[in-house]
């Protein structure tokens, strides 16, 4: 037997040391996990706002198919983002606290302290997005809406948006109407809320573009009247229309005879491919994408023409933005709670609302009502947990401040108790949610229902106009694309503002764009 050398039998012992160590280890770090993950699950139970949920029931009888209820998706979500159970698996490591404010100021010098005012005015909006912002509403603007939207960054809009409002404009707005052949559109779905009702009007003005005739309303039946008190057309000697809150939607309307219009446009009628697209449009965009070096879908096609149709038809006219900003800037109409101070009942401590909102401000459309029985129906939790997902992988530029329209009242009560879904709240920029929303009266219902509890359905609908340009004051979106309205913020931050890099983050499907009707 050959004798080993004393430095090899050394080494052989080091090595098998190392490996009966590592296994150790090894077990060890999984009896913590597990402790970790049980705690994680109890703190769940204890710390968020809302109630425990059962568990999800099984689907099927195979137990080797386990499946996940989709109300219970927000919390394998929060799952995957702190899979040790909210606790760091290296034991030195400790969190930082809070800085303590008052100490610090003590520490600092006079010269250093004089540098906080200017630092602290740099959390405000700048100058450059604040005129934007002002000439949104219409406030010091010159010139019309094609004005407003040839002053905003290229960068911010959606591909070739200045070119194809143009287009659309003057083909509506033609420097002579003569000689024009027209389509006279009547009211085809009287039981549309607003965002419904616009839709099918840019429908039909996308038919319109494809066969050459300018599109106008019907004088005796036009779209949107139900929408609207039936005298807010008097002024103009018209009966009540969506046009009562919006510009105008051709120049040309009292050109329109029985022998140079019709009243349908046959699909069938429309030349090229994609039936919803005008055939200039679609190859505009389709060579913007070669320019890129990218092929096009017609998914996406589809979803940033109908984003140009939104935007538009949807221009609140003079006296609507004059109505607007009053609304928005009555500090009573409009409520912010700070959830990191509560009283005895749960609710926040209440705030004004500052006009425009503050940077990195997010909006959340919470859609509920009537949307039930076309849809599904998203909770108010997982609103928040997308919300709170996103911020947690931004911390530096996002905050837990969120403005929210919904017509349910109950979402409201909702927020005003939830400082956090995440019972982390270190995790975050902020530990609680700043929310704020506006005053208005709410129905968990349909459109018309909610129309109904104001007594000048006008000035009802003007204000839920303006909560959408409060959504579009801010910095990232949070929504539902199977909804109507939702798909309403998304094409006007991209088409009338130049917020079309923001976040927008789906609450239920990502991919509810792509069936875009």
């Amino acid at each position: 037997m050959t004798k080993q050398s004393p430095m090899k039998i050394a080494f052989g012992a080091i090595f098998f040391m190392s490996i009966c160590f590592c296994l150790y280890n090894f077990e060890a770090i999984g009896d913590s996990l597990n402790l970790s993950r049980s705690k994680y699950t109890e703190s769940l139970d204890t710390s968020t706002t809302t109630s425990p949920k059962e568990p999800a029931a099984s689907k099927t009888d195979k137990s080797s198919a386990p499946t996940i209820d989709p109300k219970d998706l927000d919390v394998e979500q929060i799952e995957a983002d702190f899979p040790m159970g909210y606790q760091n698996p290296r034991s030195w490591f400790l969190p930082l606290p809070a800085p303590n404010e008052r100490h610090l100021l003590q520490v600092l010098t006079a010269e250093q302290r004089e540098l906080l005012p200017s630092l602290g005015s740099q959390a405000q909006l700048s100058k450059k997005k604040l005129d934007k912002i002002n000439t949104f509403y219409g406030i010091n603007r010159e010139g019309g809406w094609q004005d407003h939207i040839e002053s905003l960054d290229d960068d911010g809009l959606a591909p070739l948006t200045k070119w194809a409002q143009k287009y659309v404009y003057d083909h509506q707005h033609p420097a002579s109407c003569e000689g024009k052949n027209f389509y006279i559109l009547e009211e085809k779905a009287p039981w549309y809320g607003l965002g419904a009702a616009v839709r099918v009007i840019f429908r039909e003005l996308e038919l319109a573009i494809s066969v050459g005739r300018i599109l106008v309303l019907d004088p005796q039946n036009p779209p949107g009247g139900n929408l609207m008190s039936k005298d807010c057309g008097e002024y103009r000697g018209r009966n009540a229309s969506i046009e009562c809150v919006l510009e105008d939607i051709t120049s040309c309307a009292g050109y329109a005879t029985p022998e140079n219009s019709v009243r349908e446009v046959p699909i069938h009628s429309v030349p090229g491919g994609n039936k919803f697209v005008p055939p200039l449009p679609a190859v505009a965009l389709t060579t913007y994408m070669k320019e890129t070096g990218l092929a096009l879908t017609g998914a996406f096609l589809r979803y940033w023409w109908h984003a140009q149709m939104y935007a538009y038809i949807f221009r609140p006219n003079r006296q609507t933005l004059a109505r607007m900003v009053e609304m928005r800037t009555n500090k009573t109409l409009h409520t912010a709670v700070d959830t990191n101070i509560r009283d005895k009942d749960g609710n926040g401590r209440p705030h004004t609302v500052p006009f425009p909102l503050l940077p990195s401000t997010i909006s959340m459309h919470i859609r509920h009502g009537d949307k039930a029985i076309e849809g599904r129906l998203i909770s108010t939790r997982d609103y928040i947990v997308a919300a709170e997902r996103f911020i947690l992988r931004n911390p530096i530029t996002y905050r837990k401040r969120a403005f929210v329209t919904t017509e349910d009242p109950d979402a409201i009560k909702e927020i005003r108790k939830t400082t956090g879904i995440n019972p982390i709240s270190t995790a975050f920029s902020n530990p609680s949610w700043y929310w704020s929303y506006s005053n208005i009266p709410r129905f968990d219902g349909s459109p018309f229902q909610n129309l109904n509890l104001s007594q000048n359905r006008t000035d009802a609908m003007i204000m839920h106009i303006m909560q959408l340009w409060m959504a579009v004051e801010c910095d990232a979106f949070v929504g539902n694309r199977n909804s109507n309205w939702n798909k309403l913020i998304d094409s006007i931050r991209c088409t009338l503002m130049d917020k079309c890099r923001a976040p927008y983050l789906d609450a239920g499907y990502s991919a509810d764009w792509l069936h875009f009707p």
